[in-house]
């Protein structure tokens, strides 16, 4: 047994265990995002089970289980788009046309049902019988037409993943949780092997059979961490999803009413109870805080505080609530009280939830790092050295 069949063999089983958790979902967060993901995992385990039976020179033996894995090809790629536009849509429902993305699937499935159910007929050399020409043509077809649908969907998913990135940016203070930077990770490793796909047709480039299964293996293993340690996206109710999904949806059309939402003085008087209300609850400290949070907080409705924000303010919410979590941290760092506080410590202390957010909004509002900041200030507090 070679090394590329052992490394293959453990990945296989990786990605069903992952559908299987996936599927099953035992912590109940993102659950239709999971089932498609589990669909994604589950498929992809099915390709790689035939890798494994060929590599054992088994395809003969088992002709109808290679018949069945090679369906799922064809699921690959719209099982993990609509897995990410689940996990990036709140309240997101399955939709009749959605079964549309399955066309090409459903299309293999009826060329291959003579395979998968009548035993006298045989996949490998079968066909229909067809020339050697028209078979040449439909196996090129087949190839292709894979790696090709996964290209359309990859570009589908990796601009579904940027804009909810920036989506995010209007309803949570703290993205890391939910900016679902794995799935990003999972389409950058894909994209590599279409790249690899594509260099090899055109370029000959060719890695060895033994770094695709490692590479294969080691992809499984980093994902089924971060698919076990992802959070709800968006914990809210149902009228709030509602109000959230119009919220972004506005946003991302620019579709700015001829008429203000809110009075000019209106405006300004909740500003005034808003600002108000921040400085006095510190509201910010709250590392969790959303849009939902803070308009319940302030007796406003998430459309509303979202129009107050965006445009009377001119910051969005994750803007507007670490600017608050900023200046925080500064009156901690100046602070006598507070010199026993290392950098992290301080980070928590104003509402931060990571070292590496408070770092980068503090860059991009302050224009410095904040151990820069503490120079400046004449080396106070030295523990923020460390």
């Amino acid at each position: 047994m070679t090394a590329e069949l052992i490394l293959h063999i453990i990945a296989t089983n990786c990605f069903f265990l992952m559908a299987f958790v996936a599927l099953f979902n035992p912590h109940k967060v993102n659950i239709p995002a999971n089932r498609w993901l589990g669909v994604f995992f589950a498929s992809v385990g099915c390709m790689l089970c035939n890798v494994v039976l060929y590599e054992a020179r088994l395809e003969f033996s088992y002709p109808r289980v290679i018949g069945f894995n090679e369906l799922s090809r064809f699921a690959i790629a719209p099982a993990l788009y609509l897995a990410i536009v689940q996990f990036t849509t709140p309240g997101q429902k399955f939709k009749g046309t959605d079964y549309l993305h399955f066309i090409p699937f459903t299309l293999f499935f009826l060329y291959m049902v003579p395979v998968l159910y009548f035993p006298g007929y045989q996949l490998i050399g079968g066909h229909f019988k067809l020339s050697p020409g028209a078979n040449f043509v439909l196996a090129m077809t087949v190839r292709w037409g894979i790696n090709i649908q996964l290209l359309v969907y990859w570009v589908l998913s990796f601009v579904r993943l940027r804009q909810h990135q920036k989506h995010i940016q209007f309803v949570a203070s703290d993205t890391v949780p939910v900016n679902l930077n794995w799935l990003k990770y999972l389409l950058l490793s894909i994209g590599g092997m279409l790249a690899l796909f594509f260099a090899s047709i055109f370029f000959g480039v060719q890695l060895s059979a033994d770094a695709i299964a490692a590479g294969y293996l080691l992809g499984s293993l980093v994902i089924f961490y971060y698919s076990l340690a992802q959070k709800e996206v968006f914990p809210f109710e149902i009228a709030q999803l509602e109000a959230i999904t119009e919220v972004i949806t506005e946003a991302d059309e620019k579709a700015k009413s001829t008429k203000p939402r809110l009075a000019d003085e209106h405006a300004l008087q909740m500003q005034y109870k808003l600002e108000g209300l921040m400085a006095s609850e510190k509201l910010y400290l709250d590392n969790e805080l959303s849009l939902p949070q803070l308009a319940e907080a302030a007796d406003m409705s998430v459309h509303d505080l979202s129009y107050l924000l965006n445009d009377v303010i001119g910051q969005n919410f994750f803007r507007f609530v670490n600017g608050y979590r900023v200046e925080e941290a500064k009156q901690l760092m100046l602070s006598d009280k507070h010199r026993h506080l290392n950098i992290l410590g301080i980070a928590y202390s104003a509402g931060f939830s990571s070292k590496t957010t408070f770092n980068t909004v503090f860059k991009t509002q302050v224009g410095m790092a904040p151990g820069e900041f503490m120079k400046q200030n004449k080396g106070i507090n030295p523990s923020l050295q460390s």
